[in-house]
């Protein structure tokens, strides 16, 4: 009987830190606010990759000008982007830079940049880099979905309200992209919406 009361108190213990520790999670909320665009290239071949530029909010951009405008001309030169680069940026990689690719059913979560970038504009603080991620029209089974998600929570992400995609592709190349809602989200750790591209048949 004993053993029974213990075995009870123990599992109503683990429910209870259980609910905690879930309630810390949906309790969690952003800390930097991120607005942002994308420009999906094409070749002849397939898609190459995505140019991406996160915008911040204020308060998160002034802090990297009053950190690393060193010289505090309003304006980041090379050496500097390159400390941005590497003590504010590079450590994205452990989470994908918060972004992925669905090609169909494959996903793609990034794990190199190239042509990373930072520029000051006006109070805060622009990042453009460059996802490679080459896939030809011939494997290509189904649309693509391209999402920008942190499932920490502290950072939010937001399509830029005026033009937030843009597709670079040769003209005999038909595509046609959209922001469409997430069915699944959190579930499946993607954003609330995303851009999806449609290839069209060709004749």
């Amino acid at each position: 009987m004993w053993m029974k009361i213990v075995t009870i108190t123990r599992m109503a213990s683990l429910i209870v830190v259980g609910l905690l520790m879930a309630k810390q999670v949906v309790c969690a909320h952003p800390h930097v606010f991120i607005d942002t665009r994308m420009d999906a290239q094409f070749s002849v071949e397939g898609l190459v990759g995505i140019t991406v530029e996160w915008k911040f909010d204020v308060m998160f951009g002034s802090s990297l000008i009053a950190d690393y405008d060193r010289d505090k001309n309003g304006s980041f030169d090379s050496a500097e982007i390159a400390q941005i680069e590497k003590k504010a940026f590079s450590n994205l990689k452990k989470y994908n830079y918060f972004t992925y690719i669905f090609v169909g059913n494959r996903r793609h979560d990034p794990e190199t940049v190239s042509d990373f970038s930072a520029v000051i504009s006006g109070k805060t603080v622009k990042y453009v880099f460059f996802i490679p991620y080459e896939c030809s029209f011939e494997k290509m089974e189904g649309d693509i979905f391209i999402g920008f998600f942190d499932k920490t929570n502290y950072c939010d992400f937001q399509f830029n309200a005026d033009k937030p995609f843009s597709v670079s592709a040769p003209q005999d190349i038909p595509v046609v992209a959209k922001i469409v809602k997430t069915k699944n989200g959190w579930v499946s750790n993607r954003s609330f919406e995303e851009i999806k591209i449609l290839l069209k048949k060709r004749p």
